[in-house]
């Protein structure tokens, strides 16, 4: 990745650091990231960065801070220039560092303090550039000072010397730090964290204990737990999913959950099981109740046998530490979120992912009673609504062609600059597929991009989330897509499968939808390969009669 490190100190140690990770582009001369920002022929331009991260150090500037109209007007200069480079370069992610006065100063005790107004002041000209559509994020240098301790995080002889104020432990803790956000600009490495209840979610054994004498309170002991607790239903509304793994009888553990200071509740749950079989059986049941792999999961347990077990049995799932103190587990928890799923973005479909699980077990049990397949779909009462993607579908769309594994034609990876641009471009569509059935909303479920060229299209992507696979919804979109590519004479589509080590269940799809294969096989193919395809647009399927198309590409 090519990120450019802007700043008003001496970088270069930093630079040094995240050059482990990344390539890192630094502006000539001290000071000088405004100049780059401002001239469009500067060598920030030239670079092309992928992400930019702007560090201002406050203390740099001399009898500022003392004086509210004086700390505005720097501030606003400050967001003005990140205002012009947002413009400029659009869909690239920038990280601005938080406001945070690190130099001694005097003070009497009566004095009213400007610095929490000014990082305020700040956060609010970031935030006004983010919900303009800007895609640039705040970076938590203070919640870092915090947690290391400011007189460990800074060091006066490094700012003294070299204009460099952070220490040799500040330099790892913000390059650490700088990598997660960047690492977040791609995509989030895990779904879910599944957890033990005894001893994890309370303290204590159910079923040995009662559920009078269980560690579960709002203060001493119980405290840790139910801290952990609010710590995984943040990540929940976040879109985590949570899933139970326990060893227990489902009847001694009900009466936990009207526990008053129990925060998760069954419907903060993805899925939950609860029996005496191994846990590397069950997760591997809870993967295929999810539609997911078992290198999705984070899998929390304080038993050292079950950790050792589950990495033994399934190495694809992360196995945590459990601390030994367990006043450290929600330190834990954090940990974990930051390492595995923390994200610069959340979709409305991320905050109702577990709302969306479990209607797809509902689903599951209509199809298990229902006498027919046929039957099952005619009585879910789909609808679907196809469409140009619109500028608010932007992140969701990404996320989808950056994660869908399964159902993917080509696995082609794109960014925003990437959907961007071809949303921008007479010759192609980006299109996404909306469903819904009687049991809720699914939200964006499927992305195209499409490419044009005469009378010609070609399908350069097209795929579709695993949970409403099984549904001909595949063969619907080709039928509204036919009526579509009539109207607009186009009288040929190309497609192509290229083989993934995942995407083995569209292997024939384009055979299934009545296109015909170029000049080779999809038979025995190896990963990487590639099979091509072509259709009479006429010759495209008819609706299946299972969906109710509403709106279908109306602006």
């Amino acid at each position: 990745m090519r990120v450019a490190l802007l700043s008003n100190v001496t970088v270069d140690l930093l630079a040094d650091q995240l050059r482990h990770d990344v390539d890192i582009y630094i502006p000539a001369g001290f000071d000088t990231w405004q100049q780059e920002i401002l001239s469009e022929d500067s060598g920030l331009y030239e670079y092309g960065p992928e992400s930019i991260v702007a560090l201002l150090y406050a203390d740099g500037h001399e009898n500022i801070w003392d004086c509210k109209e004086n700390g505005e007007r720097q501030i606003m200069e400050w967001v003005n220039a990140l205002k012009t480079l947002t413009n400029r370069l659009p869909n690239i992610p920038v990280f601005v560092s938080s406001f945070h006065i690190a130099g001694d100063n005097c003070h009497y005790a009566a004095e009213q303090r400007l610095n929490l107004y000014f990082a305020e002041f700040m956060n609010q000209g970031i935030h006004k550039l983010y919900d303009e559509g800007k895609r640039i994020y705040t970076l938590p240098i203070d919640d870092l000072a915090y947690d290391i301790g400011r007189k460990a995080f800074y060091s006066p002889k490094m700012w003294y010397i070299g204009s460099m104020p952070y220490s040799i432990k500040g330099l790892a803790a913000l390059s650490e730090l700088i990598v997660q956000y960047l690492s977040a600009s791609k995509s989030a490495k895990k779904k879910c964290i599944a957890v033990d209840l005894d001893n994890t979610l309370w303290g204590g054994v159910i079923g040995e204990d009662g559920i009078e004498n269980i560690q579960l309170s709002n203060s001493k002991e119980g405290r840790r737990y139910k801290d952990a607790q609010r710590l995984l239903k943040q990540m929940k509304n976040q879109g985590v999913m949570l899933a139970i793994l326990s060893k227990n009888n489902p009847e001694d553990v009900e009466p936990v959950f009207s526990h008053p200071d129990m925060l998760l509740r069954h419907e903060d749950f993805a899925a939950e099981i609860i029996n005496w079989n191994s846990k590397s059986e069950n997760i591997r049941q809870l993967a295929k109740d999810l539609n997911i792999g078992l290198d999705a999961f984070v899998f929390l347990d304080d038993n050292p046998a079950e950790r050792e077990q589950m990495k033994a049995e399934c190495p694809e799932v992360t196995v945590i530490e459990f601390p030994k103190d367990t006043s450290k587990l929600p330190e834990v928890l954090s940990q974990i979120y930051r390492q595995y799923f923390f994200r610069l973005d959340i979709t409305a479909e991320d905050a109702e992912k577990t709302a969306m699980y479990q209607a797809e077990q509902k689903r599951k049990t209509e199809f298990s009673a229902s006498a027919s397949p046929e039957d099952f779909l005619k009585n879910l009462h789909m609808k679907m609504d196809i469409h140009l993607m619109k500028p608010e579908e932007l992140k969701r769309v990404v996320q989808l062609v950056n994660k869908t594994n399964q159902f993917n034609t080509t696995t082609k990876r794109y960014d925003e600059d990437d959907i961007s641009e071809f949303n921008m471009q007479r010759d192609t569509d980006v299109i996404t597929v909306h469903m819904s059935d009687k049991y809720g909303d699914q939200g964006i479920v499927g992305v195209l991009i499409i490419k044009y060229a005469g009378n010609n299209a070609e399908i350069d992507t097209f795929l579709m989330s695993c949970r409403v696979m099984s549904r001909k919804a595949e063969i619907e979109i080709m039928a509204e897509l036919k009526k579509y590519w009539l109207e607009k004479s186009i009288k040929t589509i190309y497609a192509s499968y290229i083989k993934s080590a995942k995407n083995a269940p569209v292997l024939h799809l384009y055979d299934k939808l009545g296109f015909s294969q170029a000049d080779n096989s999809n038979v025995d193919i190896e990963t990487g390969d590639k099979c091509d395809f072509r259709i009479d647009t006429e010759d495209l399927p008819k609706t299946t009669g299972f969906f109710e198309c509403t709106d279908c590409f109306v602006s």
